[in-house]
């Protein structure tokens, strides 16, 4: 027997580091070589979201304007960097000072590549304005250095409880089969890599603390739990894996307790890193919002618990994790072989998995951007490893075939994730806008079929829409409103005297902003994808719309704003005045993410003269060739 074959047969061979070299290796070679670096200037790094987690570290170093309270620097840098479309990632605050949106966690992980930057910008002849080539690299590469150190931590943490090869495989599945190759090697400075190692230390310093309690484990797991949070303050449920850890019945219950009783001065320390680590924010909010506590997101943006979209965020073809994922179905297979392989993992892992899948699907911007797949999930990895090694492990005693099919399908996750980041980085998978029938159409293709671009969720166009040539539609009407009713003749505001059709019509003037309208719940439409509105109107002015405008309205909205907002202007139509006039509009319908959203149509009048609407009609009009 050869001394491979011995090495083979006795496992010696460190199968995890081999996978973390060339994990690592493959990661760092393909931040510079996937097609969309390539299309970019290396000055994107800091960029959208990212400019504004880094944004607190040149205005608090550089322009001394934490504040922003002079935004002429801000719009240099916007002018010369165009970083983003549009200042979203900071809102004028109640007391007179710009808040950044996003908590500053990733501000403090940029920290030491920031001052690198620094110091090198003038002696290599770059601007020491925050943004020029040093710091953007810098950042770029030390985003780079967090995911390698999250990598070499998961190997130390998957080795304590699986054989070698076991670790290894795992690494290579979640590496290559989910999109946390993306994340890491194109979109290294979004805060979910970032997560993913801290969660990594957040297990380390659990396991280690447990095994043989210290100040040197404890003080770093509450630094860690601390830095979670004040990356993303909903991961304060990171607490949950060192509550959790080696809990599974009442005897290891009151173990824990007396672990926690005994080394009570630790826990309090922990407590205590968490809460200074989190003081941070709270004290730059009292700072420039003027309370140690404020919402610094969108009107509209937020929670709304009790998950009402876990089923988009795990299923849907627009950001369905296990669609996107598909290989993350296995860890989740894999609490069962958890519970009956290493029970003192199981709840630890488990309720921190649920919890954090209720809170991400509890986000009413669920999508959560452009992204490859569900984004959001990416960091609770490090914690479904353990479920998938716990699978792994459980195969490898099931019969031949089983352990062949397995093998199949893993290798064809990892295909396709490899296959589609491509797709994703080359604009076949779009970020944002994709549907079942555009999924389905680009499935294996290296380019996008005309006839494909339609099946693509609708983008917001601030101009009026309209049908495309030579589409078919089948049409069926959904509501229509004509005024008549019982008690009419009693009603003001309805007039018998100019009518269209039937015996009354509504009377608008200055007395009346808003036309009795239509709403209907999305899930009453029971539209396709693709399907648009036509809303028809009948309107009779008595002055000439341009001096007396109104406007014709149609939006969907949800529990908390109004989402694409169309308005058609009457004056815009050139109205014959004394007549009656058809006036018609269409509505792309857009993606609607909660069935109980409204889609509303009525007459908005901003005039003072008369003017008379009839038979407000809406049609459905669904995409098919006509019977």
């Amino acid at each position: 027997m050869t001394d491979l074959a011995m090495k083979l047969r006795s496992n010696t061979i460190p199968w995890s580091r081999l996978a973390f070299v060339g994990l690592s290796a493959a990661i760092i070679t393909g931040r510079f070589l996937l097609p969309r670096w390539l299309t970019y200037d290396v000055l994107s790094i800091l960029s959208w979201d990212v400019f504004g987690y880094y944004l607190y570290l040149p205005a608090r170093f550089i322009y001394h304007d934490l504040g922003i309270s002079d935004f002429s620097w801000l719009q240099q840098i916007l002018d010369k960097y165009n970083p983003t479309i549009g200042f979203y990632q900071a809102y004028m605050g109640p007391a007179g000072h710009y808040v950044l949106k996003y908590p500053m966690g990733m501000a403090v992980l940029f920290t030491p590549f920031f001052f690198i930057a620094h110091w090198l910008a003038e002696p290599l002849g770059y601007a020491t304005d925050g943004f020029s080539l040093p710091y953007q690299f810098s950042v770029a590469m030390g985003c780079l250095a967090y995911t390698v150190a999250g990598l070499w931590f998961l190997r130390k943490i998957l080795i304590r409880f699986f054989p070698e090869t076991v670790s290894a495989v795992v690494m290579i599945l979640l590496i290559l089969g989910t999109n946390y190759f993306q994340l890491t090697a194109y979109d290294g400075a979004m805060v979910h890599n970032a997560l993913f190692t801290v969660y990594t230390l957040i297990i380390w310093f659990t396991l280690k603390w447990h095994e043989s309690p210290a100040w040197k484990y404890a003080l770093p797991l509450g630094l860690s739990i601390g830095l979670a949070a004040l990356i993303r303050p909903t991961e304060i449920i990171s607490v949950l894996i060192p509550l959790c850890w080696g809990v599974w019945n009442r005897a290891t219950l009151q173990k824990k307790w007396a672990l926690v009783a005994g080394r009570w001065r630790q826990v309090a320390g922990m407590i205590l890193m968490i809460l200074l680590t989190g003081s941070a924010q709270l004290l730059y909010w009292k700072a420039f919002a003027g309370s140690f506590i404020y919402y610094s997101y969108e009107q509209g943006e937020g929670l709304r618990f009790l998950a009402p979209y876990i089923m988009f965020v795990v299923f849907s073809w627009k950001k369905g994790w296990l669609i996107y994922a598909p290989l993350m179905a296995f860890p989740l297979a894999g609490f069962i072989f958890l519970w009956k392989q290493k029970r003192e993992l199981f709840w630890a892992a488990f309720l921190f998995f649920a919890i954090n899948l209720l809170i991400v699907s509890s986000w009413t911007t669920w999508w959560y951007g452009g992204s490859l797949g569900q984004r959001s999930m990416m960091q609770s990895y490090a914690v479904l490893a353990l479920p998938l090694g716990a699978f792994i492990v459980g195969i490898q005693g099931q019969k031949r075939w089983l352990k062949l099919v397995f093998t199949l399908v893993a290798l064809f996750c990892i295909w396709l994730n490899l296959f589609q980041t491509w797709q994703y980085m080359t604009w076949i998978i779009d970020p944002s806008r994709m549907t079942r029938e555009y999924y389905w159409a680009v499935f294996g293709r290296t380019h996008v079929p005309e006839s494909a671009k339609r099946l693509l969720e609708v983008a917001e166009d601030p101009g009026r829409e309209y049908l495309e040539d030579g589409q078919e539609f089948t049409s069926r009407t959904l509501a229509r409103h004509t005024f008549e009713y019982q008690g009419a003749d009693e009603d003001p505001h309805l007039s018998a005297t100019v009518v269209k059709n039937g015996s009354h019509s509504f009377r608008m003037d200055s007395t009346v902003e808003f036309s009795p309208g239509i709403k209907a719940p999305f899930k009453e439409l029971d539209a396709a994808d693709g399907s648009w509105i036509r809303i028809s109107l009948f309107v009779y002015p008595t002055a000439d719309m341009k001096d007396n405008p109104a406007n014709l309205v149609v939006t969907m909205s949800g529990k908390t704003k109004n989402y694409k907002y169309k308005t058609l202007s009457l004056a815009g139509d050139s109205l014959r005045v004394g007549e009656w006039n058809l006036v018609t509009m269409d509505y792309e319908i857009p993606y609607v993410p909660d069935p109980e959203d409204l889609l509303a149509v009525y007459v908005w009048n901003r005039g003072r003269q008369p003017v008379y609407i009839d038979d407000l009609v809406i049609e459905l009009l669904e995409p098919g060739i006509k019977p």
